[in-house]
């Protein structure tokens, strides 16, 4: 298969990555890395290829953390205990399991909603809770859109130039 055949296919699944980024449960960063490491392995690595790859690998890895610190940081500033945030977590994973992407969305919202209201026993509290877990959630969408982007911009480098 010819290298250009290879990055045209590579770079649709990136752009798949891309998509997942912003679709709550799609595969996101992992798709983007996953092809960058396809890409290596069949259309070879190159001079610089490695060390690009490297610099592709912790630009995920970045994402992957803030997916999850930034969607907790947001229900901190919103009042949530690390309970209710692991709460939300667990009833998210629970959820997306049973019932797909959006499914997960509403069960992180419900697990530290619940939480929250069970700990305080105030509704006003407990939804102001959920609601910067939102946020968080948001915000973490966002930059890893970003990162992603960040990722193919390297794996564009590496066809290119490397």
């Amino acid at each position: 298969m010819s290298e250009i055949v290879v990055a045209f296919i590579v770079g649709l699944v990136m752009l798949l990555g891309l998509v997942g980024a912003i679709i709550p449960g799609l595969p996101d960063i992992v798709l983007i890395w996953g092809a960058a490491l396809g890409y290596g392995l069949v259309a070879g690595w190159g001079e610089y290829g490695i060390w690009l790859f490297a610099l592709i690998t912790l630009i995920g890895l970045a994402g992957l953390f803030a997916e999850v610190w930034v969607s907790g940081t947001g229900a901190k500033i919103g009042g949530a205990s690390i309970r209710a945030i692991f709460s939300g977590f667990a009833l998210g994973l629970v959820a997306f399991f049973v019932s797909g992407p959006v499914g997960g969305v509403i069960g992180l919202l419900l697990g530290t909603f619940l939480s929250e209201y069970v700990r305080l026993q105030d509704a006003n509290k407990a939804a102001q809770a959920m609601f910067g877990m939102g946020l968080g959630c948001g915000a973490s969408l966002g930059i890893k859109l970003l990162l992603g982007m960040g990722m193919i911009a390297v794996w564009l480098v590496w066809v290119f130039w490397g």
